[in-house]
């Protein structure tokens, strides 16, 4: 079996005891034989990361930010520290419910075309409750979870999760990684998935391991309605044809016409600064909606 080192890589603000737990979860939970993981600090304050670093944990590096800067480029810093061949992102509040979850997910990148790989999330604590294929629920694009017809098989998926997923290291940085145009929280895992997908490359699935999560779990940040309409009015603009653009601002400024016209404004000058079409994107929007999207 092919076994490329993997770098599980974990951002983590103010998540108090979780983190050590989530650490150790992987640590004793995993049966994979080589890997390491990276703990980014995003400008913690209630000692989490001083009490991981006390623990002296073998093969677990970290890096403790003097300031929040948000899931996108806490991200981004743990993948650049990173030395193993495969990147695994996943959150501060889980936990491996399955020994052989990396061993799968980098089988699942082994797939032809594969750009990305997730697996089975469940809640921690709730055996029943299991999100499958991550997708999109409206024109928000707010994401759910939606069981499919087979879910014996390994499958395309919709999206991946940013609480769980895998692609190599090389691939991450060749497509720029999370998107740093964004601010700080939202959407960020669904516009890299779309982006991944339109750059010509598969995301995929499987139900042979299970990723724990506290889905019930209170974040520690607030979260600015500003700043996830921003990022999703990026992902329609840049990633959508017009006519799914128009659906994504009609929602949008019915939900919070107030902030609606400000933010148009901001994307404008970003798109000028950002130039997205240096994307290169092979596939066509309308072809992931028919393919992908119910709603």
């Amino acid at each position: 079996m092919f076994t490329p080192r993997v770098s599980i890589v974990i951002p983590s603000f103010n998540e108090g005891s979780w983190l050590e737990r989530t650490v150790r979860g992987c640590l004793e939970k995993t049966n994979y034989p080589d890997f390491e993981i990276i703990v980014v600090g995003d400008g913690c304050s209630d000692g989490s990361i001083e009490t991981l670093s006390g623990l002296k944990f073998p093969n677990v590096k970290i890096l403790d930010l003097p300031q929040s800067v948000g899931a996108i480029e806490t991200r981004n810093k743990g993948a650049a520290l990173a030395k193993g061949e495969v990147l695994v992102f996943i959150d501060s509040h889980q936990e491996p419910m399955s020994a052989n979850w990396l061993e799968v997910l980098v089988d699942l990148l082994g797939k032809p075309n594969c750009g990305a790989a997730t697996i089975n999330i469940a809640s921690i604590g709730e055996a029943d409750r299991l999100g499958y294929l991550y997708t999109l629920k409206n024109w928000s694009l707010e994401p759910t979870w939606t069981k499919p017809k087979n879910i014996l098989n390994n499958q395309v998926a919709p999206a991946i999760p940013g609480g769980c997923f895998a692609i190599k290291k090389s691939l991450f940085t060749a497509t720029g990684g999370f998107n740093s145009t964004l601010k700080k929280w939202g959407r960020e895992d669904f516009e890299y998935s779309l982006r991944l997908w339109r750059q010509g490359y598969d995301l995929w699935f499987s139900s042979e391991a299970v990723m724990g999560h506290a889905f019930d779990h209170k974040r520690a940040f607030e979260i600015s309605w500003e700043q996830v309409d921003f990022n999703t009015l990026w992902v329609a603009q840049t990633l959508f044809d017009q006519e799914h653009i128009n659906l994504v601002e009609t929602t949008l400024k019915k939900a919070r016409p107030k902030i609606f016209e400000n933010i148009k404004k901001e994307i404008l000058k970003e798109t000028q600064k950002s130039n997205p079409q240096t994307y290169l994107l092979k596939r066509d929007f309308k072809t992931y909606k028919d393919t992908f999207i119910n709603f």
